[in-house]
């Protein structure tokens, strides 16, 4: 019995430690690169971030846009997926003005 309580508590620790939690960033391209993406956030603060290929660029509309328009200084909105601030990843970023 004691046994089958600690498989539990194991396999329900295990769940939430995968966890992410859901970001979202407003403000303008700082960097950006192949494989990661980084937002000066209109707190200043610039956070960087995993941009994976399968991360959704949208324009204004929410049409889906060639990631290699992006550029430096654009406003965006991103949201990401992430442990906490430092383990950050890109899901989608949308283009505010165009």
């Amino acid at each position: 019995m004691g046994y089958l309580i600690a498989a539990s508590l194991a396999v329900l620790m295990a769940g939430s430690a995968g966890a992410h939690e859901k970001f979202k960033f407003v403000g303008a391209v700082a960097a950006i690169t192949a494989d990661e993406i980084a937002i000066k956030a209109i707190d200043g603060a610039i956070y960087e971030m995993d941009f994976l290929d399968t991360a959704a660029v949208l324009d204004k509309n929410r049409n889906k846009v060639d990631r290699a328009t992006l550029k430096v200084g654009e406003k965006v909105v991103v949201m990401a997926l992430g442990h906490d601030m430092f383990d950050l990843e890109a899901v989608e970023v949308q283009l505010t003005e165009r």
